[in-house]
């Protein structure tokens, strides 16, 4: 079971003018814990790390299974504990952020989900978050409204039927 609270992220939004729409979503999950690391984080993407080539696989299928309207690049980035993903549309690509901390069943699960917000995209969100009064709630119904449940659905089938089921 997952709880998502998406929110615009005003930081990256003044930080970068061109990001017309980004979402944050937190996620607590049961059952799986972001990777704990002692001290400061490796710098080290765990996209490169050995051990990771389900999520790699996951990824590259979902690409060719599941296409979005603008490409997507994945990156690794320092997010607080609590967010373990984030969705970004720039003019010309989605970005989706996630959490460095993350182990390998949590960073798939995760990518599903942000790969939903990629699929289910659309230009009224860009809208709501470019206005600088916009209610937390109001932008989280928005984000996760039926579109998104279908894209989601789409994502999580295919991931489960054709990505697990067939070597």
């Amino acid at each position: 079971m997952l709880a998502c609270s998406m929110i615009p992220d005003p930081i990256t939004k003044s930080a970068r003018r061109m990001a017309p729409g980004t979402v944050t979503c937190r996620m607590q999950a049961a059952g799986f814990k972001p990777l704990s690391l002692p001290g400061t984080c490796s710098s080290t993407s765990f996209l490169t790390r050995n051990g990771f080539n389900e999520f790699r696989k996951v990824v590259s299928r979902l690409r060719v299974l599941c296409p979005t309207g603008k490409p997507v690049i994945i990156r690794t980035a320092w997010l607080p504990p609590t967010t373990l993903g984030e969705c970004i549309r720039r003019p010309s690509r989605f970005v989706i952020r996630l959490n460095n901390r993350l182990d390998e069943q949590g960073a798939i699960e995760t990518v599903l989900h942000e790969w939903g917000h990629a699929l289910a995209w659309n230009y009224s969100l860009d809208r709501l978050a470019k206005q600088p009064d916009v209610d937390r709630d109001e932008f989280e119904r928005a984000s996760h409204d039926e579109a998104w449940g279908c894209a989601y659905a789409r994502v999580w089938r295919t991931y489960s039927v054709d990505i697990l089921a067939r070597p």
